[in-house]
């Protein structure tokens, strides 16, 4: 990058005294998934992403296979304010659907 250039963008200042601006990376990859799986340490929640992607088997017969890319870890804490907003996100939409 040019000049000093940065590789990320702030995109929202911060709003109250100790929050923490926003800062998203211009390097963000939208990644769509349709598969995920769940794994857990007695710290720590793992969330792997992946989609299913056309393979073939043992024979050579075309099938589908379960291709995961994308790992993110977080807290348990993490985990609760994730599990919240998604909670709160889907309410939202389903109460669009019933108007």
């Amino acid at each position: 990058m040019a000049n000093g250039e940065q590789e990320s963008k702030q995109t929202a200042p911060a709003d109250q005294p100790g929050q923490l601006p926003r800062i998203m990376s211009r390097q963000m990859a939208i990644y769509y998934s349709n598969c995920a799986m769940v794994a857990t340490t007695p710290k720590d929640i793992s969330l792997i992403f992946g989609r299913y992607v056309p393979a073939n088997n043992q024979q050579g017969e075309q099938t589908m296979a379960e291709l995961y890319e994308r790992h993110i870890y977080m807290t348990v804490e993490q985990a609760e304010e994730l599990k919240n907003t998604l909670t709160r996100t889907l309410e939202v939409i389903k109460s669009r659907e019933t108007k």
